[in-house]
């Protein structure tokens, strides 16, 4: 009998019409009168089951709970229930269970059935719903049963199944220690011994046990990864009946990457070598379609295996006699084979040793690899993926060869290309590959610190234009903003090129755009940051630079506003401003799936409630795609759509649902959702309806759960060579997410939930004594677990870098205030003050006294008129957030502390159980000390709206931009000409005032108490 959970089962065909009714239509008062009138009447225990699921369906306690009582007492009698009565009880139950007592209730009265009846086709919807509450340890002796009862069954899901779930019990938390070896073993002896069978039979047949489709394969080798050994694993692999190469004759690629991948993480790379060799050979003697196994991963692994060889030479040369075997029959192939190929022309020569290398004599710089790097440009260079396909290549250019690379070879393709159009798209990768090359060091030599005895401030001399410089060349830069900007408006100037743009892979500008915007950042003194350094990201950045780059992408995305990379981008930009509003503006219309949530979500929402709260007053609440996202796909115990991976017997996607689904649970993204929502919410005086961890979405997290970052960067357009940071290291807030950072949010949450919990006015307890003991008891024993986990996360070693400066003092003075609550609730004013107390409150001025100097370095440049130091207010609107953050928790624990002396001392008038008075005093003068930094941050958020306010603002803005008018350098005028000039950044410059007066009114409504 098929049914939903969420819906009523159908009633067994023998229930009269009058019953069937009432049960079908929810008239529920109605159904448990005839049932119970039916059951008297006939002696049928079905109609009891059928009045127990009606009452359940009541507003009383008694009768919602008597389902639970029954199901109670069907474990404990022994006997075995109908399935009918099973059906019912579990839709009776729904919502009155937990998903985690599932397994030793109806899951076990599920499992008790199918031993039962093995061979009814209803024990399939008993394994069904147990894996709808996940319970693996029923499921899979269901499974079991059912494999038992057909054991040469032409149907061979049985059989897999019952291995599928023993494997995925043996590596989950529902196994307990002592049996986990016993199904590890239980789930790879099983496959072993249907890889044996296929191994020695000339043709297996669907109703052996042994292995057959690729699905049964896959599943064999996860497992035998898993719980079997490297040897076993390498000799499998080399089977003629099993092996990689065996699969991959059979059209089957699957296990051949995975085996690749296995082989690479140990460091086998003699054997990758063999294995690449040999599957290549396949399609030259004709075992496999010609180009089947010739992907461009395969041909890399190949190549970068022979270079690894003891005889490299000998290895490479084998490689190039393989590849000349292909490039013979390149014409044969299809496009994307021919890259391939043409990809691997340019591997091998850079795998080459440079001693084999014979550049020309001529030209020092023009050697094989320069060459070769030519001749695939001259095939792809126009397509999308040319930069991306070359840049690891060029990044490994001898300077000699970089130069005759840049000043040579491409300009000499330039000048033999006959079509404009293709000019432009060339004279675009030229830029950017002058941009990747300033980001190598080979590029610099090193220059000494002192000359003639004076200190110089360029440790560097660039080689190419021998200019005194930093990393990258500052000159460098500059010519490179220029040209792109000339080749830009080139390209804008000429409605024949512009009309052909629609039909190219992507606009040449875009391009552009990014080498100019990349080189403004870099030049403007943007880099990756750590936790040791100013804590705004724009402190020491030259500002005009900066808003040069935002206001030179924000033009572009009106170009080409379909571009991914580009818009993410430019939010990260405009959060880096302080711009947030209309950095949500750009991010909405991305409009980011729910299946992506968790990958992209970061990018916008983190900390966001650190630097504009007020974003998230106004209609729909803002993190409700993430918050939906969640409660869907983690709304039951199990993964999403399991059961249809299991009945099209998907047995990897099964592992890899699995594998997604507890990551998800344990999400860094899922954490920062549930943080920053709160943080929110505490701005402006809601509350919150539930501690943090009472939230379903955080029942699991402990503080031994490591929490995963997904991050999706992919969709970044990354200029950087592999010798720097990628752009995203430099373009955020703050580190990214981390399992540390997402524990000490978590913690912080827990901490001031306990502060701020309050009991029911009408919770009167019948022994006031004998509770406020209880709750003493309770508080320290939470404080003292609070402060251990703050503590072990704040002392490890990664964590500074996990952090932003002003993160690190919160969560560090979070950590010594709940040491100090520990300690004052366990002094009592008769006992001598811990020593340990002067170094927890002098810890905590000291930390504090550093933030809150922070804070007033850059609300100390807020004036009337407004001057270019209140820059430095808007755009470090975190730093601010922090301070408030950090003075609330210190008068939150101060008033906790107060609170708590006050009800001893209204319980016991001896005062014996009151707090001691030195504590007192000094979390009184630490409350004092919060009230002061609360008090400067209401000053220097009314004096910002003050300042906002005043006249002349998109004057002052374009100021900042292009400096004075007519007084522009030639970086501010070749962007300058690009963007349309002063007039053309007028709307843009509205709009950027508008997100920071949006942001400080913001502000003005958070409570600050």
């Amino acid at each position: 009998m098929s049914y939903s959970r969420y819906e009523p089962p159908a009633l067994k065909n023998s229930v009269d019409v009058q019953l069937q009714t009432a049960f079908n239509d929810g008239n529920w008062n109605t159904a448990v009168r005839l049932a119970e009138k039916r059951f008297k009447a006939l002696k049928d225990p079905y109609y009891e089951v059928i009045k127990i699921s009606a009452e359940s369906q009541l507003d009383g306690t008694a009768e919602k709970c008597a389902v639970l009582v029954a199901i109670d007492k069907l474990v404990k009698g022994k006997t075995v229930p109908d399935f009918d009565t099973l059906s019912l009880y579990e839709w009776a139950s729904d919502g009155l269970l937990h998903h985690s007592d599932y397994a030793q209730t109806l899951g076990t009265l599920r499992a008790r059935w199918v031993k039962a009846n093995p061979k009814n086709p209803n024990a399939v919807q008993c394994l069904q719903s147990c894996l709808e509450y996940w319970d693996l340890v029923n499921a899979q002796q269901i499974a079991a049963t059912m494999d038992r009862a057909f054991p040469n069954s032409s149907d061979r899901k049985y059989m897999f199944w019952s291995i599928t779930l023993t494997f995925l019990l043996s590596i989950s938390p529902q196994c307990v220690e002592a049996t986990r070896k016993l199904y590890s073993q239980l789930a790879l002896k099983q496959l072993e011994r249907a890889a044996d069978i296929t191994e020695s039979s000339p043709k297996v047949e669907p109703t052996d046990r042994g292995l057959l489709t690729e699905q049964e394969f896959d599943l064999y080798y996860r497992v035998l990864l898993t719980h079997g050994t490297k040897d076993e694993f390498l000799r499998r692999m080399q089977s003629p009946r099993l092996g990689a190469l065996a699969q991959l004759k059979e059209g089957r690629k699957n296990l051949f990457w995975e085996t690749l991948g296995v082989l690479e993480g140990w460091g086998e790379w003699d054997r990758i070598f063999e294995l690449c060799r040999e599957a290549l050979n396949l399609g030259i003697q004709g075992s496999t379609p010609t180009f089947f196994a010739c992907d461009w991963q395969v041909w890399k692994k190949f190549a970068v295996a022979a270079s690894k060889a003891k005889n490299d030479e000998a290895a490479l040369s084998e490689v190039q006699g393989v590849l000349d075997k292909f490039v013979s029959i390149k014409d044969k192939a299809t496009e994307m084979y021919k890259k391939n190929i043409s990809l691997t022309l340019l591997e091998t020569t850079f795998r080459l040793p440079t001693s084999t290398l014979s550049p020309n004599p001529d030209h020092k710089g023009s050697t094989p690899r320069v060459t070769q790097l030519i001749l695939f440009l001259v095939n792809y260079f126009d397509k999308l993926s040319a930069f991306d396909d070359v840049k690891d290549y060029v990044a490994q250019l001898t300077f000699e060869e970089a130069k005759f690379f840049m000043e040579n070879a491409l300009p000499k393709m330039l000048g033999e290309e006959p079509e404009r159009v293709k000019q432009v798209i060339l004279k675009a990768l030229q830029c950017k590959l002058q941009y990747l090359l300033t980001t190598c060091p080979q590029t610099l030599s090193n220059h000494p610190s002192v000359v003639d005895g004076v200190d110089q401030d360029k440790p560097y001399r660039c080689r190419f234009c021998s200019e005194l410089a930093s990393l990258p060349c500052e000159h460098c830069l500059k010519k490179i903003i220029v040209e792109a900007s000339e080749t830009y408006m080139e390209i804008s100037a000429d409605s024949e090129l512009v009309g052909l743009i629609p039909r190219l892979d992507k606009d040449p500008r875009l391009d552009l755009a990014l080498v100019m915007v990349n080189s403004l950042l870099k030049l403007g003194g943007l880099r990756q940051r750590g936790s040791d350094v100013a804590p705004s990201p724009l402190r020491d950045v030259d500002s005009s630079l900066f808003l040069q780059a935002v206001l030179l992408l924000d033009t572009q995305l009106k170009a080409t506003p379909a571009d991914m990379g580009l818009r993410l981008l430019l939010v990260q930009l405009y959060l880096l401003l302080g711009c947030v509003s209309y950095a949500h503006q750009i991010w909405a219309p991305m409009d980011v799936k729910r299946t992506i949530q968790d990958a992209l979500g970061p990018l916008f929402f983190d900390r966001i409630s650190s630097i504009s709260p007020g974003l998230f007053l106004g209609g729909k609440p803002l993190m409700e795609p993430l918050r939906h996202h969640y409660s869907h796909s983690l709304h039951d115990a199990c993964p999403l759509r399991i059961w249809d991976a299991f009945s099209s017997g998907s047995y990897s996607s099964i592992l890899e649902m699995s594998d997604y689904d507890s990551k998800l649970r344990r999400s860094c993204t899922l954490m920062m959702t549930l943080v920053e929502e709160r943080q929110a919410t505490k701005c402006f005086g809601g509350k919150t309806e539930l501690e943090i961890d009472d939230l379903p979405l955080a029942e699991n997290i402990v503080d031994e759960t490591t929490l995963v970052n997904k991050t999706d960067y992919g969709s970044f357009t990354n200029l950087e060579s592999c010798h720097g940071p990628p752009i995203q290291d430099f373009v955020r807030l703050g580190p990214e997410l981390s399992n540390e950072r997402a524990h000490l949010g978590f913690l912080t949450e827990q901490y001031l939930d306990l502060l701020s919990f309050k009991a029911p006015k009408d919770y009167k307890p019948a022994r006031p004594n004998e509770v406020a003991l209880k709750e003493r008891s309770y508080l320290t024993e939470r404080l003292a677990h609070l402060n251990n986990s703050l503590t072990n996360f704040i002392h490890q070693a990664e964590t500074p870098s996990r952090l932003t400066g002003a993160e690190l003092t919160y969560y560090t003075i979070v950590s010594l205030l709940s040491g100090g609550l520990l300690t004052g609730l366990t002094t009592t004013r008769t006992d001598a003050v811990p020593q340990t107390l002067p170094l927890l409150t002098a810890a905590i001025r000291s930390a504090f006294a550093g933030l809150r100097t922070v804070f007033l370095t850059s609300s100390n440049g807020v004036s009337t008129p407004p001057t270019a130091n209140i820059f430095a207010s808007l755009t470090d609107m975190h730093t601010m957030a922090l301070l408030r953050a950090t003075a609330l928790a210190i008068k939150h624990s101060a008033a906790f502390m107060l609170s708590v002396h006050e009800k001893e001392l209204a319980r016991d008038r001896s005062g014996k159980t009151a707090l001691h008075k030195d504590i007192l005093v000094e979390m009184k003068a630490l409350d004092q000390l919060a009230g002061k930094a609360l008090g400067e941050i209401k000053t220097h958020v009314q004096k910002l709206k003050t300042a906002l306010g005043e006249g002349g603002w998109l004057d002052r803005v374009l100021e900042w931009t292009f400096g004075d008018e007519g007084g522009e350098d030639e970086v501010a005028k070749a962007v300058g000409e690009v963007v349309g000039g002063r007039g053309g950044a007028e709307e843009w410059a509205g709009k950027l005032l508008e997100s920071w007066r949006e942001g400080v009114k913001g502000w003005g409504t958070v409570r600050l108490e």
